[in-house]
């Protein structure tokens, strides 16, 4: 009695007891009974295939077996989940499959009179998605009363090449659940909360690097140094690696998304290229070329091996999408890498004796030390399921450690331009030295060689003067010789005066040329007349020239111009007149023969001694120039009109000019 009881009441709890397994077949999953969410393994059967194998194929012949909640699996295989949807409610129903982390899953609805095909998952173009927010989720309709087939197909995505390795990475993920609508709402809605702290720090970092590069960018464009140029492609490589860790549910993730393939392998090219970029600036901080140039060849080497490594190893990834070689590659170089990165830092801190070193080793401890905290929390060492206070654990990522970097980096270029800046202030001070030595030698040398050119003048006007004397006494003219020697004496002692200056007053140089005109007219009989004409506005006192600077141009006029003219009537007249308030002009004029006739008549003359004061006041006026702030020009006028011939000599006197020296320092 008590046998038949158990087995009845077996039966009845078989037919009644919770669940839908009482009421429909062991893959029917009916809404009605539908809570929350409910994962494959209560509900699918399973098909493991091989990739190429299609879904017609699968729906006419399939080994299905019980799937089994630790199924393994593998990265060379298909893997299709079937079970069966049945909306037993008066409504129409919506509802959601999550594929979890896979690279490809497809989605068919098997409808009696036709089926739908959906396709998402990471390697998925984001436009693919039938849920715009998400790579994981595949919404469906199901209508009132309808019952649907639903097929589910997990695969890797194939590259253009084969797999360089066999290894099973990545794995395909079985955890498919389908979720209510109202329980899908809800968790996306915590998925958001609990995420908006990191969406918040993500977004303040990529917003902190995009601003540095645009800010370095502008810098490098400015000054073109090489320094500036690594220094911007370091941190463009540190943006772009942070820009493609963006959330799909972001607009820019959505985006990026359009192009799986780059935003799954790109990151390790964008980190051996940001390397090379690194160690690029490391050497212009330091100054390595100048001061370590094998070094500095060295980390050019190593920095080009780099980018190379990356641009070979990202491509083969894209055209395989071989996740064994990926994790192959990135586990080993970093174990590899690291302690040889620790013993280059090492080395170059050991061998370069520079101020800069500290900031080197502060931003690669941040670097590093950020860095390993940000692998150790990915791979769920450190920190599982733990949020500290104020979202700080969302700070340790390898952008965050990029930024701190380049942050301490800026401190060090501004550390590199005050000592450069001070370098410059040392030798703009030590040329600027030199070049007023420079000067002042150049000064006294013009100076003696001024003295020189009037000590040749000198003689020259002497010997003139003496040979005039020697002629009245031959010619027994006792009176003129009197009246000559006595103008030459006060003319002499005027020279002997302004023989130690370097100017004279325009004042003295006139009593000077008018007694110098006086004795040469006494000397030729009179036979030319002269006039000295100075203009009422002109200040002659307060006008300084060089010495003598006009009686070679009268005595020139006199012996070349007028003494072989045949006019009657031979005029010299020495003219001072204002330009304007800052310049005065002294004029010359003489109605002789001209230059032309008198360069002829010396060149038939083989006793014609040579006249020296013409060149040496030539030279007196280049030196004057270059050594004062007032400036001379001289000008030689040919005067022929009207059959008239004579020469004018045109000297213009520009007072206080200044004359500003540029000093450009060595490089």
């Amino acid at each position: 009695m008590m046998r038949r009881l158990f087995i009845w009441w077996t039966m009845i709890g078989l037919l009644t007891g919770p669940g839908i397994r009482a009421v429909a077949s062991p893959d029917t999953l009916q809404l009605s009974r539908f809570h929350d969410q409910a994962y494959a393994y209560d509900r699918a059967v399973l098909a493991v295939t091989s990739p190429a194998r299609s879904f017609r194929n699968i729906r006419a012949k399939a080994d299905w077996q019980p799937l089994r909640r630790k199924q393994a699996t593998s990265a060379q295989r298909a893997y299709w989940m079937r079970w069966v949807l049945e909306n037993d409610t008066d409504s129409a129903r919506t509802i959601y499959a999550f594929v979890h982390d896979n690279q490809t899953a497809t989605v068919y609805l098997v409808w009696p009179a036709h089926v739908d095909s959906l396709r998402t998952g990471s390697m998925i173009p984001a436009r693919y998605w039938p849920a715009p927010y998400s790579d994981q989720y595949v919404p469906m309709q199901l209508p009132a009363r309808q019952r649907v087939t639903l097929y589910v197909r997990l695969a890797n995505a194939p590259g253009l090449l084969p797999a360089l390795t066999g290894t099973d990475r990545p794995r395909p993920s079985l955890g498919v659940r389908i979720e209510t609508d109202v329980y899908h709402t809800q968790n996306r809605l915590n998925d958001y909360q609990k995420n908006s702290t990191e969406l918040l720090y993500r977004s303040w970092i990529q917003g902190a690097l995009l601003f540095w590069v645009l800010f370095v960018g502008l810098i490098y464009a400015r000054y073109r140094q090489p320094i500036y140029h690594y220094y911007w492609l370091y941190g463009l490589a540190g943006c772009t690696f942070a820009l493609l860790k963006t959330r799909s549910y972001t607009p820019l993730g959505y985006w990026i998304g359009q192009v799986p393939l780059l935003r799954a392998h790109l990151p390790e090219t964008i980190m051996w290229l940001c390397l090379a970029a690194y160690l690029l600036f490391i050497s212009e901080l330091l100054n390595l070329r100048r001061d370590h140039p094998g070094m500095a060849r060295r980390l050019r080497i190593a920095a080009a091996g780099f980018a190379g490594f990356g641009i070979l190893y990202g491509s083969v990834l894209m055209l395989t999408n071989d996740g064994g070689l990926q994790q192959v590659v990135f586990w080993g170089t970093r174990f590899l890498l690291l302690p040889v990165y620790v013993a280059l830092l090492v080395w170059v801190g050991r061998r370069v004796r520079s101020p800069l070193m500290r900031y080197v080793l502060l931003g690669n401890g941040l670097l590093g030390g950020v860095g390993l905290l940000a692998w150790l929390r990915a791979g769920e060492v450190i920190l599982k399921g733990v949020t500290l206070p104020g979202g700080i654990d969302n700070l340790m990522t390898v952008s965050f450690a990029v930024l701190l970097e380049i942050t301490v980096f800026a401190l060090a270029l501004a550390h590199r331009i005050q000592l450069v800046d001070q370098a410059r202030q040392a030798s703009q001070t030590a040329y600027v030295e030199e070049i007023e030595q420079r000067t002042a030698y150049e000064k006294r040398l013009a100076e003696v060689e001024m003295l020189a050119l009037r000590s040749r003048m000198n003689p020259h006007f002497l010997f003139n003067s003496l040979n005039t004397i020697e002629y009245f006494v031959l010619k027994g003219d006792e009176e003129k010789a009197t009246r000559y020697l006595s103008s030459f004496s006060r003319l002499l002692r005027l020279i002997l005066n302004h023989s130690t200056e370097e100017t004279v007053r325009v004042s003295a140089e006139l009593t000077g040329l008018s007694l110098y005109l006086e004795l040469e007219a006494s000397r030729f009989d009179d036979n030319f007349r002269y006039t000295i004409e100075i203009d009422a506005t002109v200040d002659t006192d307060d006008v300084l020239i060089p010495p003598l600077l006009l009686q070679p141009f009268v005595e020139n006029a006199i012996w070349h111009g007028l003494q072989h003219s045949q006019r009657p009537d031979k005029r010299l007249w020495v003219r001072v007149l204002p330009v304007d308030d800052q310049t005065i002009r002294f004029e010359i004029e003489d109605n002789g023969i001209g230059r032309a006739q008198a360069e002829q008549l010396k060149s038939q003359s083989v006793t014609s001694p040579k006249s020296l004061g013409m060149d040496i006041t030539r030279q007196r006026i280049d030196l004057f120039n270059r050594n004062y702030p007032t400036q001379l020009d001289l000008q030689l006028i040919d005067l022929n009109q009207q059959g008239e011939t004579g020469t004018l000599v045109r000297i213009t006197c520009r007072l206080n000019v200044p004359r500003f020296v540029t000093l450009q320092p060595p490089h």
